[in-house]
């Protein structure tokens, strides 16, 4: 992990220039291919999604495959009910925590005019849930829960073909009553949802993490489609000072670069020996992972140590790097969170590790990442719903607006809307 104090100008500089080489470069063949597999979709249909599955997942999926059957039961598969228990204790609190999201409709009369704000669900959304390794159980409840909460009537699920289907993912999807399942991955997969095939139906927002190919295919349809957002490498800020747990501290930066060789982990501290003592336990646990080469690589090319002068003074530091996850296990957090502007999720103390908000507390681990705090929040119901404002003048309120609204459309040389008025009044 690199090392920075941060006690001048050019140590603040240096930082800004890795902060801002998280925003990956746009790749120029990445960009055609994905621009060429949509055009196919878009004129070939389902026979291009066939095509794709024999080229890119080495999978032969006939016409009347493609879409999922669902006449099987749960006690069927082959599940741990322990872990399929933990699932749906998951379930159940990101539900309670949700629901407290949905909103209120608004409703003002006042001068014979009434203005109503309505929220409406969104009609239908498309969940893409990446397969193979990269499988994650946990993030099609984060999509799936809220999307329910908001009301969404038509919830599709798409996941590339595989020769075994994870059987935590057919479990989920009959717990969480999805019946709409497709066997398709990749940019082929936000094409079919955007654009629509003979077999799928197009949606109106596309939700879930996916690789390079789902992340710039997203990208592209935007404005066809409503999408999520463009989720980068994952992230993690650590506030920890002398009077922390340094075995405690290496094991949250691990996991967060377990992630991803390109994820980043990040200490702050304002104590050299403790940021010393915090190495070589991440060099010792490190050697424990299953992902030991993903980690090693991670923390050697985005690992940051940064050193402060006054560690109860790193908000406008912490407020620039704009973290996914932010991690304040420093006795004096309440003080430091008062200043805290930028962060997807906020951990507070020594025991609240971020692999709690990833699974089963019930906040949603769907966060905006490269520094995207500074302008979004983290999934939620409102992500799957929309706001209609009404409007209603009778002729009393007409009478005393219509000239206010001539002389400003006069200034903008809108004539027709000055007309829409006058055309109105009384002779």
């Amino acid at each position: 992990m690199k090392i920075i104090k941060l006690n001048n100008k050019h140590s603040h500089i240096k930082l800004k220039n890795i902060l801002d080489n998280r925003n990956t470069i746009r790749n120029e063949k990445l960009t055609l291919n994905v621009k060429n597999i949509i055009n196919n979709v878009k004129i070939n249909g389902d026979t291009a999604l066939y095509k794709y599955a024999k080229k890119f997942d080495k999978i032969s999926v006939k016409r009347n495959q493609l879409k999922l059957n669902l006449n099987y039961k749960i006690s069927n598969l082959s599940v741990d009910i322990n872990i399929l228990k933990s699932f749906r204790l998951a379930i159940k609190n990101i539900t309670k925590f949700h629901k407290l999201q949905y909103p209120s409709n608004i409703i003002k009369k006042e001068n014979n005019i009434i203005l109503q704000s309505q929220w409406k669900a969104i009609d239908s959304v498309g969940l893409y849930v990446p397969g193979g390794k990269a499988f994650y159980p946990s993030s099609l409840i984060m999509n799936v829960v809220p999307a329910k909460i908001a009301g969404v009537k038509r919830i599709v699920c798409v996941t590339p073909p595989s020769k075994e289907i994870n059987h935590y993912f057919l479990a989920l999807i009959k717990e969480l009553k999805i019946d709409e399942v497709y066997f398709v991955g990749g940019a082929q997969a936000i094409a079919a949802l955007a654009i629509g095939t003979k077999t799928i139906k197009p949606v109106n927002k596309i939700f879930g993490p996916g690789n390079a190919f789902v992340a710039e295919a997203k990208r592209q349809l935007f404005g066809k489609v409503g999408i999520d957002l463009i989720a980068g490498p994952s992230e993690i800020v650590v506030v920890a000072n002398k009077n922390n747990n340094p075995k405690w501290v290496a094991s949250d930066l691990i996991a967060q670069a377990e992630h991803d060789a390109n994820a980043q982990s990040i200490l702050i501290t304002d104590n050299t020996k403790f940021a010393d003592l915090v190495l070589l336990e991440v060099k010792k646990l490190s050697q424990l992972s299953q992902k030991k080469q993903i980690i090693e690589k991670s923390l050697s090319t985005n690992g940051i140590v940064l050193i402060v002068n006054n560690i109860n003074e790193c908000s406008n530091v912490i407020n620039e790097i704009a973290p996914e996850h932010l991690h304040i296990q420093i006795k004096s957090y309440k003080k430091l969170l008062s200043k805290i502007n930028n962060a997807g999720g906020i951990f507070l103390g020594e025991y609240s590790t971020e692999a709690f908000g990833d699974y089963i507390v019930g906040t949603n681990h769907v966060l905006p990442t490269s520094g995207a705090a500074k302008f979004s929040s983290g999934l939620g119901v409102l992500d799957f719903m929309k706001r209609n404002s009404i409007v209603q003048i009778n002729s009393k309120s007409f009478d005393k607006l219509k000239q206010d609204t001539i002389n400003m459309s006069s200034i903008e040389g809108l004539d027709a809307h000055k007309m829409s008025v006058k055309i109105r009044q009384k002779n």
